[in-house]
């Protein structure tokens, strides 16, 4: 061969070679596996010396390297995946030994960027729903090296997280970890919770929400001491003994994300502890407090000024930082009336409450479906004091408030049709349902009818559910109801044509989203009482039919049997859809080396026989259902961070899961 073309095709194998490399050195994010990138340096620059998939974050190298290539001193890490995320308020909690910093999309919700030693930190934050880019930074200087990662969605009404010490100084590690509603305790001369003294203990609160700017006065009302704290600026300082005294004290926000502090200590005799903030200002409309749990307790999550009550928030809630659910809000305001008989009207979804001058003119406070209520011929005259409260339980929340001199016919707010009474569900069917039906296939935009359907038993054909309004083919529905249940395990069927998923209280129970028809059954247990059932169907083309229907069948969960089941034969395709899996701590307790946690596993879809893994070790399975099992830990005080997975078929998935550690004596 002529030297010159054997220099021209190794110069070309050589560039090929070299943009393989770079193409490798930028890792793929998904949905599972963490893409991760180690550096021979603490500034996560040039090329990665290792590029490789990680499970989880839950590493300790001690005095080690992350491999070869890799320096046991001064490197960094970069960690890459995509996750699903429900919109609301999630606290990440981390451990690392040295720097950590996490994006969620473009948000920067951990930045602790130092030489730091690995002590469990946990910070708040509000998180858009969707499909986010998760980022994980790391650095390494010296000495031992760890990094633990770990999130939970904090449910509106369980935001404020307390740490419990049987001591006045807040010192050493805290009798009780838990989430409180509210900072409104009356506890007298009792404990605040198990393994807490009654005399001689103390509290830190922490959370983080949203206001919006202005000057907020905070208010304190306890017995012992207390200090307040917002953006690490002290608020309140009343750190002495006292009996239920009042303290205040201002501060000026600019709008977005701030994060609270309240510590607490009680000396002796009576114990209690209220904290509370309102809004500085001249209110033009109504004054809007509104609270992320259905009592009106405690802080308000928002405060603003309301032109109108009059709000539709559908299935979403009146902020971003604020639950969809479980929610309450209290209106206040002074009307001048010129003289004569009114009518003062109230629409709600759900419970409401009226008053004028401190007087209660109607009180609902009970779960309904947007019905109008209202009192005609009160005579008023000049000012009087209108207060309104609401609180949302489940599915739809709106409310409107107005009022009309009495002659002046009877009517609903305007646009609003008023609810008719709820049709019977069909023979052995449940419902009624709260349906929305959309032109598209995505359930998206305004829908193109809402109405409530006695039941979901639906065989459309090549037919339109009401013609002329929804389409024939590509459109598709959301029905919503609130059923009671007894305690124990249920199994939900469906038939459709085409792709159907349903959900119960939030929990994705079967997930068929696909051109499909046939029936699909899925399992989950309940508590005794009512529970929102969501299901979501959407039609392609051709004949187009929908049925759900559930029954119990079994009083309680009973563990699987000791001896592993023989392996079914497995279809080659999933005969359940998508696999998915549900994972949680149900207990954890202290024993003689260390502590224990009993995991409950529960798969859904794929191939109907599941066989669960922690960090890749079978632990239960095969089975036909959901299991549980047992992890030990010999590090008391140490919290289990780790991936819980589950295989069907030809299908595995997994998620990390974050396991706090009991307090042990």
């Amino acid at each position: 061969m002529n030297s010159h073309i054997r220099k021209l095709l190794l110069t070309v194998l050589a560039t090929v070679a070299l943009l393989s490399v770079g193409q490798l050195a930028t890792p793929v994010s998904a949905q599972g596996n963490w893409a991760a990138e180690y550096f021979p340096n603490q500034t996560l620059s040039g090329a990665p010396a290792i590029t490789r998939s990680e499970s989880t974050l839950n590493f300790d190298w001690g005095g080690g390297s992350p491999g070869a290539g890799v320096p046991s001193d001064g490197f960094s890490a970069r960690f890459t995946r995509d996750e699903w995320f429900e919109a609301g308020t999630y606290r990440f909690n981390y451990r690392s030994d040295d720097g950590i910093r996490v994006w969620v999309g473009d948000q920067l919700v951990v930045d602790d960027w130092r030489d730091r030693q690995g002590t469990w930190t946990s910070v708040d934050r509000v998180i858009a729903r969707g499909t986010q880019r998760v980022r994980v930074e790391y650095f390494e200087h010296t000495g031992g090296a760890l990094i633990q990662l770990g999130w939970e969605h904090v449910s509106g009404g369980n935001t404020w997280r307390g740490e419990y010490f049987n001591n006045r100084d807040l010192s050493g590690s805290p009798a009780l970890v838990r989430y409180d509603a509210a900072i409104d305790f009356d506890w007298g001369t009792g404990s605040p919770g198990s393994g807490v003294s009654a005399d001689n203990f103390s509290v830190r609160w922490s959370r983080t929400l949203g206001f919006n700017a202005g000057t907020y006065r905070f208010h304190s009302s306890t017995d012992d001491g207390v200090r307040v704290t917002v953006n690490g600026v002290r608020v309140i300082d009343s750190w002495f003994d006292q009996r239920l005294a009042t303290r205040t004290g201002d501060i000026t926000l600019p709008a977005g994300q701030h994060t609270i502090v309240v510590e607490y200590y009680e000396h002796g005799d009576k114990a209690a502890a209220h904290v509370w903030w309102d809004l500085r200002q001249t209110f033009s409309g109504w004054e809007g407090r509104y609270y992320d749990n259905p009592d009106l307790r405690g802080g308000p999550a928002l405060i603003r000024d309301d032109a109108a009550i009059s709000f539709d928030w559908g299935e979403g809630a009146p902020a971003n930082w604020m639950p969809s659910d479980n929610f309450s809000a209290v209106w206040t305001r002074q009307v001048t009336f010129s003289p004569g008989k009114y009518r003062i009207n109230v629409q709600a979804d759900d419970g409401v409450r009226v008053w004028l001058d401190d007087h209660i003119l109607m009180d609902y406070w009970q779960p309904q479906d947007n019905v109008w209520r209202y009192v005609d011929g009160i005579d008023l005259q000049g000012a009087h004091t209108l207060r309104v409260e609401y609180f949302e339980r489940s599915g739809n929340a709106r409310i409107r408030f107005w009022w009309e001199l009495s002659s002046a016919p009877p009517a609903p707010a305007p646009s609003v049709t008023p609810v008719a009474p709820l049709p019977t569900a069909a023979p052995g069917m449940p419902g009624p349902w709260q349906a929305a039906y959309y032109n598209n296939r995505a359930l998206t935009g305004t829908p193109a009818l809402e109405r409530v359907d006695s039941a979901i038993d639906f065989s459309w054909g090549l037919g339109s559910p009401a013609s002329g309004v929804v389409n024939r083919d590509s459109f598709s529905v959301r029905w919503t109801g609130s059923f009671p249940f007894a305690a124990g395990r249920h199994t939900f069927s469906t038939y459709s044509d085409d792709g159907i998923r349903v959900y119960v209280d939030g929990q994705l129970v079967i997930n068929s989203w696909r051109a499909m028809r046939g029936s699909r059954s899925g399992s989950v247990s309940l508590s005794e009482g009512y529970h929102t059932v969501e299901v979501e169907y959407f039609e392609a083309a051709g004949a187009a039919n929908a049925r759900v229907s559930w029954r119990q069948i079994s009083a309680a969960y009973v563990p699987p049997a000791a001896t592993p089941m023989p392996t079914p034969a497995r279809p080659v395709t999933p005969a359940g859809g998508p696999l998915t899996l549900d994972a949680w701590a149900v207990s954890t307790w202290c024993d003689s080396g260390g502590w224990t946690a009993r995991m409950f596993v529960e798969g859904h879809g794929g191939a109907s026989w599941y066989t669960y893994a922690w960090e890749g070790i079978t632990r239960a399975g095969p089975t036909a259902g959901s299991a549980t099992f047992d992890l030990h830990s010999a590090s008391r005080g140490a919290a289990m961070v780790g991936r819980v997975s589950v295989t069907s078929g030809d299908q595995t998935v997994g998620r990390a899961l974050f396991v706090a550690a009991p307090k042990c004596q």
